[in-house]
């Protein structure tokens, strides 16, 4: 006597699909991983890329700095030539023309509520000093800044020999300034740091 054919899958059949099916999912999912991860690196390079830019235009500005010859005109205030904190400088610049106009400008760095910004304006020896943001034009370099800190080398009036200060205030520039620059980008802080020699 015949048996009956069986409906449905033996143990072996089953065990195998199962098997391919778990192959084809883990391929999935690591496909998707992958995927994430180098999207993930590549928001971070951007990220890191946009905080590296805006520390490169701060010491390209820096390096233009000038060290004017200070005014003699009768009743002419004291000249600044570098004006220099933790948090900012105002400095007189020797400007290439192109979106700028050429010859002399003040310019002031800092921060600006959460952006990194950058204030110019032509340089004209009797306002150079009390000179406002509100009359110069603002450039943004960087949004949602976590941190912008400066520091200054270089053998000031006050001191014997040349030493890093969080402050500068003097007649003669300071060689090199070390600036640091923090983001907030992709839920944390990304940091530039550099240091530009300044003209001399």
């Amino acid at each position: 006597m015949k048996r009956p054919a069986a409906n449905g899958f033996t143990l072996l059949e089953l065990l195998l699909a199962v098997s391919l099916m778990a192959l084809i999912v883990g391929s999935i999912m690591g496909g998707i991983g992958l995927g994430r991860r180098a999207w993930e690196t590549s928001h971070a390079s951007e990220a890191l890329d946009e905080v590296e830019t805006a520390a490169r235009g701060v010491a390209r500005l820096l390096a233009h700095s000038f060290a004017a010859a200070p005014d003699t005109r009768m009743g002419a205030p004291t000249q600044m030539v570098f004006q220099g904190s933790r948090e900012g400088c105002r400095f007189i610049a020797l400007s290439e023309g192109g979106a700028q106009w050429g010859g002399l400008l003040v310019v002031e760095i800092g921060g600006d509520g959460t952006d990194l910004a950058v204030w110019t304006r032509v340089y004209r020896p009797l306002e150079a000093v009390e000179l406002k943001r509100n009359g110069m034009q603002k450039t943004v370099l960087l949004k949602d800044l976590a941190s912008f800190e400066l520091a200054f080398f270089g053998l000031s009036q006050e001191a014997n020999s040349p030493g890093w200060s969080p402050n500068w205030n003097d007649a003669n520039l300071p060689r090199l300034v070390s600036i640091r620059i923090g983001a907030y980008r992709l839920g944390r802080v990304i940091e530039a740091v550099t240091t530009v020699a300044l003209p001399q």
